[in-house]
C-alpha cells in the first residue's frame, strides 16, 4: 500500500513537471515598476523569469544570450527606445515574443509597434488583469492590445484615454482594485486624484503602504491627492445636478494642478473615485450618469485616466441605465472576488 501512495504521488506531479515553462525576459527602468511587473510574474507556475535589464542596449544583448521566449518591454527606456530595441531583439531572437507594457497611448506608437513585430501591447494601469490574456494570445501565435487600445469598430480610431469600470463584490475587492489601479500610476510618475469615501481611504492607505509603491515619497510628492467626497460633490451640483459648467471649472482646475505634481517622461494625471457610484447608491440614477458622462469629457479631452467603482449589485440590474452606464466607459469588467 506504501508503495502504491508513492506511485499515486509521483504520478500525480508528471503533468506539472512535463508542462511547458515560457521563460521571460524583463525590460524596465523603473525599478519600483520592475518589481512589480516580477512579483505578478511569479504568481505564475508556467513561467521562469530568466533575465532583467533597465535599458535598452543591455536588453538585446540579453535577448541575443538568453533566447528567453517573451520579452516584456517598456517604450522610455535609456540608450534606445522600446520600438527600436524590439526590431534589434527580432534579429538577434527571432523565436522571442514580445510585448510592450508601457503608459503610452498614442494610436501612431501601437501602429508603429506592431509594424516593427511586436506581438503585444499592455497599458501599463491594466497589466495586473491583462498579464493572463496576453501571454495566451502571444504564446498561441495571437496579438493582443489592451481594451480601449483597440481600433474602435466604428471609426477605425484608437482611443487615447481611459475610463474604465469595475463592478466588486466586496469592499476588500473595492479596496484592491483602487489600489492596484493607484499603485501602477504612482510607479510610472503620474499624479492621482483619489475621491473615496472616508472609509475606504483609510483601507486605501493601508493596502498602499503595503505595496511596491513609495506611498509616503508620492504624499510627500502630493503626487497621491485624496479629496472628500462630500465637499467634491458639493461643489458641482446644482439642484440635486451636476452643474457642467461648475463642473469643468472645479475639474480643469483640479487636473491642471495635479499635472504639476507629476513626474516622469511624460507627466500624466488619473483619477479614480466613487462619486457618481454615491449619487446611484442614493437613487439619483440620472444624475449618476451625467457625472459620468461629464468625467469622460473631462478623460477624453485632458488624457486623464480614470477607474470608477460600482458595487456588483448595480451591474446585476441589467437595466437600460446600467447599459448606459456601461456605454460611457471604455472598458468593463468584474473584480477578481477576494
Amino acid at each position: 500500500m506504501k508503495l502504491r501512495r508513492m506511485l499515486e504521488a509521483f504520478s500525480s506531479i508528471i503533468p506539472r513537471l512535463s508542462a511547458r515553462v515560457h521563460r521571460v525576459l524583463i525590460v524596465e527602468d523603473s525599478e519600483p515598476f520592475r518589481r512589480l511587473v516580477r512579483t505578478l510574474l511569479q504568481q505564475r507556475t508556467d513561467i521562469l523569469i530568466v533575465g532583467e535589464a533597465a535599458d535598452g542596449l543591455d536588453a538585446i544583448h540579453q535577448a541575443e544570450s538568453l533566447q528567453p521566449d517573451v520579452v516584456m518591454l517598456d517604450v522610455g527606456l535609456p540608450t534606445l527606445n522600446g520600438i527600436e530595441v524590439a526590431s534589434r531583439i527580432r534579429e538577434v531572437a527571432p523565436d522571442a515574443r514580445l510585448v510592450l507594457v508601457t503608459n503610452e497611448t498614442s494610436p501612431d506608437l501601437v501602429e508603429e509597434a506592431f509594424r516593427r513585430g511586436t506581438h503585444g501591447y499592455v497599458y501599463k494601469p491594466r497589466l495586473a488583469k491583462d498579464l493572463a490574456p496576453v501571454f495566451d494570445a502571444v504564446l498561441g501565435g495571437g496579438r493582443f492590445v489592451s481594451r480601449s487600445l483597440e481600433r474602435n469598430t466604428g471609426g477605425g480610431s484608437l482611443a487615447s484615454h481611459r475610463h474604465d469600470l469595475l463592478f466588486t463584490s466586496s469592499d476588500r475587492a473595492l479596496v484592491s482594485g483602487f489600489s492596484l489601479f493607484i499603485e501602477s500610476q504612482l510607479l510610472d510618475g503620474a499624479a492621482v486624484i483619489v475621491l473615496v469615501s472616508e472609509s475606504h481611504g483609510e483601507s486605501l492607505h493601508l493596502s498602499l503602504q503595503a505595496s511596491n509603491v513609495d506611498f509616503a515619497l508620492a504624499i510627500k510628492e502630493e503626487r497621491y491627492i485624496p479629496l472628500n467626497i462630500t465637499q467634491a460633490l458639493s461643489s458641482v451640483m446644482v439642484g440635486g445636478w451636476p452643474d457642467p459648467v461648475q463642473f469643468a471649472s472645479a475639474a480643469g482646475e483640479l487636473v491642471e494642478r495635479a499635472a504639476q505634481r507629476a513626474t516622469g517622461r511624460h507627466p500624466r494625471v488619473a483619477a479614480c473615485g466613487e462619486c457618481a457610484p454615491t449619487l446611484w447608491a442614493q437613487g439619483q440614477v440620472e444624475a449618476a450618469l451625467q457625472l459620468e458622462h461629464l468625467w469622460d469629457g473631462v478623460s477624453n479631452r485632458q488624457q486623464v485616466d480614470i477607474l470608477c467603482v460600482y458595487p456588483a449589485a448595480v451591474r446585476d440590474q441589467d437595466t437600460p441605465a446600467v447599459r448606459s452606464l456601461c456605454a460611457e466607459h471604455t472598458a468593463v469588467a468584474d473584480a477578481a472576488p477576494l
